[in-house]
């Protein structure tokens, strides 16, 4: 186990968890995937892993999925919903505990060099209306994690909450 290349240090701990970005972005409600990409690599179900490591009884609210690059993580939170109809505080407590588990119980050892930490949330894209708030930059829904991630001492470098058409602009790799 490698303690400085985060890719390395947390396969052996998740390489059980081993997924798809269309996996862990099943909506089970609505008997649908949100991102229908299965060719992205090192993505774990970090859901199955909470599962499997805590008591089923205190099951903290964890993201869907992690994304490992060489100096990238990436949480990812699925949520098939348009942003107004997400629960604000369920994003912060997915937020805030999968943070802590991150950090104290996977990250436990792990020397980081230059390791950037990203939380994502992806989310349907909004109804059409004639007017789109959201297509105005201080309307994207940030869900309060913003000022929780200022709690929590800066942890992310960047949180980006926006709808699944986004990433398949920016990340024009993924097939989602």
């Amino acid at each position: 186990m490698n303690k400085y290349c985060i890719k390395e240090f947390l396969s052996n701990t998740l390489e059980s968890h081993e997924s798809t970005l269309k996996e862990t972005s099943f909506d089970k409600t609505n008997n649908e995937y949100l991102c229908e990409d299965e060719k992205l690599r090192v993505i774990y179900d970090f859901d199955s892993y909470v599962r499997q490591n805590f008591d089923q009884s205190l099951l903290p609210a964890s993201p869907d999925a992690i994304h490992v690059g060489n100096k990238k993580l990436y949480f990812i939170e699925f949520k098939n919903q348009n942003p107004s109809d997400i629960d604000k505080s369920q994003m912060k407590r997915k937020f805030e505990s999968g943070t802590k588990i991150l950090k104290e119980e996977l990250l436990n050892g792990f020397c980081p060099k230059d390791v950037e930490y990203i939380f994502c949330v992806v989310y349907k894209k909004p109804r059409a209306r004639y007017f789109n708030p959201y297509a105005i930059e201080s309307n994207i829904p940030k869900f309060g994690l913003e000022e929780k991630n200022e709690e929590l001492g800066h942890f992310y470098s960047k949180i980006i909450t926006e709808p699944v058409e986004f990433y398949k602009e920016e990340f024009a790799e993924l097939d989602c």
